[in-house]
């Protein structure tokens, strides 16, 4: 497990040694090199059985398939060093739960048809379990660490058919702390992860090449944040879903705003508290409920600014002048007590990805296709070591 040492040293030399290498990067191949494969919808990629929308502007990555299953293995491998003998096992990330709490999910009531699918269906309402995170590996790290933070959203009783068998009334949406991700290539991704889990220092120490320039510094803005409150905190998807079907299928990412704006910056004074963000979020929600607005922002089929509004660069941030957000949904979180061993033993028990999803939501990018592969092989993994059965829940849980 990396040492907070460490993970300072990455942060403060991240972009240095990757401006170092700037010169050399100039040279090499771009971070934008993705495989000129013509597909139609939903076809499958020579060679390889993942699907693509050439359409919606997803493109395979050279060797995207290889440097997947590799990601898969090292990930699992950590996962075994790390806790077979520290059970239980935990998530490769986000690995530390701020708290995981039973919400309504509301949809508008009044939506234009054209944002009227999946999940979206005007005055629809769904029960949700969401989880807060650290996005840190680290379970003991402390709150007052800057790092990104995660919001993960399970809705429940989604009827129709779903992308993955394991769960079949469920539809989860995955968010972090930032508007976008800080790779793109499979390629570098596999490099990151190894240089990260390698023994050596020098090794180590050259994860944030993996990165280049834009993505080092990305990932030193998700990981100097420092917040008051997760439930004050505003989320992003960070790479793009589908939104509908068919001929009416366009490109979507989603964000969760809280519904007032409240201060967000924390005191000195909560530092001494190892676990402060729990205990922020059981401060309000002993006397308050919590409010978020879920907003998406769309990208059609052959846009003008398609390139700007890409779907397989994940460190690209669709601007919101070109695709404004808006409001579909409404996620309140009631006043309750979500700090029970039962509760927080059944939270980290269940496995969220993108892929939990109805087909009018199918995640797109090379990012969520890594996940398909990895979320599921590492949700299986940890179940096995923990000697558990995966669940998949109702909303109509008491502890």
């Amino acid at each position: 497990m990396r040492s907070l040492s460490f993970r300072s040293i990455f942060l403060n030399l991240a972009v240095f040694l990757s401006s170092l290498m700037f010169l050399a990067a100039c040279n090499a191949p771009s971070e934008s090199l993705v495989a000129e494969t013509a597909l139609t919808s939903n076809q499958l990629a020579p060679g390889s059985d993942i699907e693509y929308d050439a359409e919606l502007g997803e493109s395979l990555w050279p060797d995207e398939q290889a440097a997947t299953l590799a990601i898969k293995e090292s990930i699992e491998q950590t996962i075994r060093s790390r806790y077979s003998n520290n059970l239980p096992a935990l998530r490769h990330v986000h690995s530390k739960a701020h708290g995981c709490v039973l919400a309504d999910f509301r949809v508008n009531g009044t939506l234009q048809d054209e944002h009227q699918h999946g999940v979206f269906r005007a005055g629809a309402h769904y029960k949700a379990w969401i989880r807060f995170s650290n996005s840190d590996s680290d379970p003991s790290r402390e709150d007052k660490e800057g790092d990104g933070r995660g919001m993960s959203i399970k809705l429940m009783g989604i009827p129709g058919e779903k992308l993955l068998s394991d769960e079949s009334s469920t539809q989860d949406f995955l968010m972090i702390t930032h508007p976008v991700f800080f790779i793109n290539d499979p390629q570098k991704y596999l490099s990151l992860i190894q240089s990260l889990s390698s023994s050596n220092l020098l090794r180590q120490l050259s994860a944030p090449l993996s990165l280049g320039i834009e993505g080092s510094i990305i990932a030193v803005k998700i990981n100097s944040k420092k917040i008051a409150n997760p439930l004050y905190t505003r989320y992003w998807s960070a790479v793009p879903y589908q939104l509908g079907s068919g001929s009416n299928r366009r490109a979507m990412k989603f964000s969760a705003r809280p519904c007032s704006q409240v201060g967000n910056i924390p005191d000195e004074a909560q530092f001494q508290d190892p676990n402060y963000l729990r205990t922020a979020m059981k401060q309000h929600l002993s006397t308050n409920d919590a409010c978020f607005e879920f907003l998406i922002q769309t990208r059609d089929i052959g846009s003008v600014e398609e390139d700007k509004l890409s779907v397989e660069m994940a460190t690209s941030e669709w601007e919101e002048s070109m695709a404004p957000f808006f409001q579909v949904a409404t996620i309140t979180i009631p006043r309750q007590n979500f700090d029970k061993p039962g509760q927080h033993k059944f939270c980290e028990n269940i496995s969220y990805t993108p892929w939990h999803t109805v087909p009018e939501h199918r995640p797109l990018g090379g990012v969520n296709r890594i996940r398909k592969v990895v979320y599921t092989s590492i949700a299986n993994l940890r179940h096995n070591m923990n000697g558990v059965r995966s669940i998949e829940p109702t909303g109509n849980e008491s502890f």
